[in-house]
């Protein structure tokens, strides 16, 4: 093998690594070969609306704008219905999160109906919002005071997750280094010495660049669990 081509290969392996750190799509689910073939009703998937996948993007600081937009304006004398479809024009970032309600409200339906169109995960700011929002339509009363608490309650979850993510920066980066160095020291070693390029022509020197890729990549994918899950 010449030295060009351990070079190429080198590079090649360094190029398939930086390609794994990118976030990889969930592979398909495969057919169970051993189960048994049964007939079942084909499940059409239901309608959703092409909001609700921005909803989940829609930050917590966003969101809690728009409870407040929505808390100023019942304040104002606006009734709640009313208030949604103005904070949505005036916090479009989070506007678009509740454009399901809007759209049904302009259509004539109940504010407790169209509510129940938005997402309910209250991991999601849109879904914390909701369940006030629930209450509020169906048991009546003020709605500005239950909005500004679900405001102050965004807040601190946006700055406890952004101090969560400062102290983790130091880990991330350290991860980075520890996986990339020896990758880079291995391409310019192979680069510029010609005993390491003899080497790796070996197979004893491509089995241990294959274990030392492979303890790399291993270590890479653990310190990134760890990290994550702090995160």
């Amino acid at each position: 093998m010449t030295p060009w081509a351990v070079g190429a290969m080198a590079a090649i392996v360094l190029g398939a690594f930086v390609g794994m750190t990118a976030r990889a799509r969930p592979a398909p689910r495969l057919l169970n070969a051993a189960a048994p073939l049964s007939w079942r009703r084909p499940s059409w998937p239901r309608p959703r609306w092409p909001s609700r996948d921005r909803a989940s993007r829609t930050s917590d600081d966003d969101v809690a704008s728009w409870c407040e937009h929505v808390a100023g304006f019942v304040r104002s004398g606006h009734s709640l219905a009313s208030a949604i479809g103005e904070a949505g024009a005036a916090v479009p970032a989070a506007g678009a999160g509740f454009a399901p309600v809007t759209h049904a409200l302009s259509r004539g339906r109940s504010l407790a109906d169209a509510v129940g169109l938005l997402d309910g995960d209250p991991r999601l700011p849109v879904g914390l919002v909701r369940a006030v929002l629930s209450s509020c339509a169906e048991l009546g009363g003020p709605a500005a005071a239950p909005l500004d608490r679900a405001a102050v309650t965004l807040r601190a979850r946006s700055a406890e997750r952004a101090e969560r993510q400062a102290s983790s920066a130091q880990a991330r980066l350290s991860a980075r280094v520890l996986t990339l160095l020896p990758i880079g020291t291995l391409a310019l070693l192979t680069l510029s010495e010609s005993s390491i390029r003899r080497t790796l022509a070996t197979p004893a020197g491509l089995v241990c660049l294959a274990g030392g890729v492979s303890c790399n990549v291993a270590g890479w994918w653990w310190m990134r669990r760890i990290v994550e899950g702090a995160a």
